[in-house]
């Protein structure tokens, strides 16, 4: 194998052994953390290194302790990641709770302003149905008062109807009235001794002939008394049975 540098000269060069250690690390937070730092300190800082100038056993410490500043890396990483999910889990928790919480109020409120509107129709209701008692019996006054009125002249008018009936009846049937007034007056007044029956001049003779057989009843004709009525003067009393 060829020789670079000539053993008459190898001793003008010496070349010493660098040794590489960690100096810092990036400390954590709940975040991130900081990569680590790795320096080398070189006991001679004005030659250039030969990284072939190495020794095995160091790279091997260099590599076991890069590899062992990964796996807390990674368990950092692991423990920072697991935080994390409890804080979602955390937070969706809350979030549910705030829900469950915005629906209870908003459900209390509805049901609040609901009851208050029912309360509200209900009042509005009364009112109204007070309001509807109220004009009905003014209008039942009303009707009561209108009936009494009318009540009042349908008896005058009946009275009026009646009389223009009897009008007519007396005039047509005076005779046949007063012979049936006598007779009913007569009867009444069987106790008395002596009757006296003035009737209207134009039923003087039918009455007369229809009680001539009696001797204690006479027959005057007068012209103030109304056709078909009869008045008697007797003993026992004196009776007007005008129509």
């Amino acid at each position: 194998m060829a020789t670079v540098i000539s053993s008459d000269l190898i001793e003008k060069h010496n070349v010493n052994k660098y040794n590489f250690k960690v100096i810092a690390f990036g400390t954590k937070d709940e975040n991130h953390e900081e990569e680590p730092t790795v320096s080398v300190e070189p006991q001679l800082a004005d030659e250039k290194i030969d990284s072939s100038a190495l020794s095995s056993g160091t790279k091997d410490s260099l590599i076991e302790s890069l590899m062992k500043k990964t796996d807390e890396m990674s368990s950092n990483f692991i423990k920072l990641q697991m935080k994390l999910e409890e804080k979602e889990e955390e937070f969706a928790a809350q979030l549910q709770k705030a829900k469950e919480d915005a629906f209870a109020e908003g459900l209390e409120t509805g049901v609040k302003q609901t009851q208050e509107h029912i309360q509200e129709e209900l009042q509005n209701t009364k009112t109204l149905y007070e309001d509807s008692i109220k004009k009905l019996e003014s209008a039942a006054d009303e009707f009561k008062s209108s009936v009494e009125s009318l009540k009042s002249e349908l008896v005058l008018a009946a009275i009026d109807v009646a009389q223009e009936v009897i009008k007519v009846e007396v005039s047509q049937n005076s005779n046949d009235i007063a012979k049936a007034l006598s007779d009913e007056l007569i009867k009444d007044l069987q106790g008395a001794a002596k009757i006296t029956l003035k009737v209207h001049p134009k039923d003087h003779s039918v009455v007369s002939q229809h009680l001539g057989a009696l001797q204690n009843v006479t027959v005057i004709s007068d012209g103030a008394i109304s056709e078909g009525g009869v008045v008697v003067l007797s003993d026992a009393g004196n009776v007007d049975s005008q129509i």
